[in-house]
């Protein structure tokens, strides 16, 4: 059996005739926190989008999630095997209160350990202060706490998140950054798309690097981190 929770072997993707994403290998461990970086119009939400099968993607090649090839899976089967997805621009529903939203999406863990909405509220009160109007009605800021929120009482194996900062203010980037963080001391492994390149590199332990849809570079947090030659050619930093 492999080790990997998620392994993407050979993935080409496709937006009509458009070829995004091109041959693309990735593997991710068990418990472990890896970023996609890359310049925007790489093909980053293209490959979150293609793991889960959403938005007219034509896939060949194959993702292994927990040894099984998904990719000929419908999206509410790849989900109900145990990935949550925080999408980017956060895909609320505005007859939906916030209580709702997190209600609907909630599925217990045997033992009590995992997410609940309360422990939501609890962390994030701006939500819960407003837990009774429509999502939508939130800050942009607030939608993106809720969109996370809800990800996380699906309590998942593996989390995907595309662009988890956009909107948030520093104070609540601080603590989205420590949810991170605790995850894997959950039993939850992480992948992001992230273009806050301190927050991504604070975060995960190993990056790859995404450009005209082919990844291009592997390395360790630490090791780009320190790479500032990688970070100028790939980034444009």
């Amino acid at each position: 059996m492999s080790e990997s929770i998620l392994s993407i072997k050979d993935l080409n993707s496709y937006y009509g005739k458009s070829h995004v994403l091109q041959d693309v290998s990735i593997n991710i461990n068990p418990l472990e926190r890896v970023a996609i970086l890359g310049r925007n119009g790489m093909g980053k939400s293209t490959l979150m989008k293609s793991i889960l099968g959403l938005g007219g993607i034509r896939r060949d090649g194959n993702i292994y999630f927990n040894d099984e090839n998904i990719i000929k899976k419908k999206t509410y089967e790849i989900a109900r095997r145990g990935i949550a997805y925080v999408p980017q621009g956060r895909q609320l529903f505005s007859l939906l209160s916030v209580e709702e939203h997190l209600a609907i999406a909630y599925k217990p863990v045997k033992g009590g350990n995992g997410w609940t909405p309360k422990m939501v509220f609890d962390i994030f009160p701006e939500i819960g202060e407003r837990k009774k109007i429509s999502g939508t009605k939130l800050s942009g800021g607030e939608q993106q706490i809720l969109a996370i929120g809800r990800a996380l009482v699906k309590n998942p194996s593996l989390i995907l998140m595309d662009e988890p900062s956009e909107g948030i203010s520093t104070l609540v980037l601080e603590r989205i950054l420590g949810i991170c963080h605790r995850l894997t001391k959950q039993g939850i492994t992480l992948f992001l798309v992230e273009q806050n390149l301190g927050l991504a590199l604070s975060v995960a332990q190993k990056v790859y690097i995404l450009v005209n849809g082919r990844i291009v570079h592997e390395a360790s947090a630490e090791e780009f981190n320190a790479d500032k030659e990688s970070q100028h050619n790939f980034l444009g930093i």
